[in-house]
């Protein structure tokens, strides 16, 4: 089987007013002032930075920092998130074409199902994973990996729209479609670059 792997925020889901708003009621709380929505979406996306640093002003996140993100994570994805334009249509190309399709996300992986559940994208996926205390996020490329084991993939392709999904491909040896109507912008190191749904399936099939 050939298999699509996608990243989730930025990528296939806005995402952004629901990020912004988890991490600023966290720094209300925290009596801190209001991080800008391209600060954040830049922080997070860039490899080898400390988040709970430059999020939180804190080394390291604690146990209760973390489940506050989490329950507050799915009540403004709930409120905020949506697919795409144009993203159900890709996804359900890949499926009529025969394509194994899978989705490997930062988010943690107790809140994938329901997010995409939420955006009405859930059906198209044959299985999803995203970080636990188990997995770890990209750029590491555990999670690609695992993707293509369980779909008993021969090759793979993943779509992204961040350094540290380009690193995670580059890392799990396999090709890269760097996506930029989202979070991401134009990468000059990416295998490929999408403006466009269309334009990230013409890839796909070239691939």
């Amino acid at each position: 089987m050939k298999a699509v792997i996608f990243d989730m925020d930025g990528t296939i889901i806005d995402s952004s007013v629901a990020i912004e708003r988890t991490i600023n009621d966290i720094r209300a709380e925290l009596k801190l002032e209001p991080l800008s929505s391209d600060f954040i979406i830049k922080a997070i996306n860039e490899p080898g930075r400390n988040l709970a640093l430059d999020l939180y002003n804190m080394q390291n996140p604690t146990a209760k920092l973390r489940d506050n993100f989490e329950e507050n994570f799915k009540i403004n994805y709930a409120k905020y998130a949506k697919a795409y334009d144009g993203i159900e249509e890709l996804l359900k190309k890949c499926v009529d074409s025969g394509f194994g399709v899978a989705l490997a996300s930062n988010a943690p992986q107790n809140t994938l199902e329901d997010i995409l559940k939420k955006c009405e994208i859930f059906k198209y996926f044959d299985f999803i994973v995203g970080a636990s205390d188990t997995i770890p996020q990209k750029p590491d490329p555990k999670m690609l990996l695992i993707c293509t084991q369980k779909l008993s993939a021969s090759k793979a392709v993943f779509v992204g729209d961040s350094l540290k999904d380009e690193l995670a491909a580059k890392n799990a040896n396999m090709p890269y479609i760097q996506v930029t109507w989202g979070f991401g912008k134009h990468s000059k190191t990416s295998d490929y670059n999408a403006g466009s749904t269309n334009e990230a399936w013409r890839i796909i099939e070239e691939i």
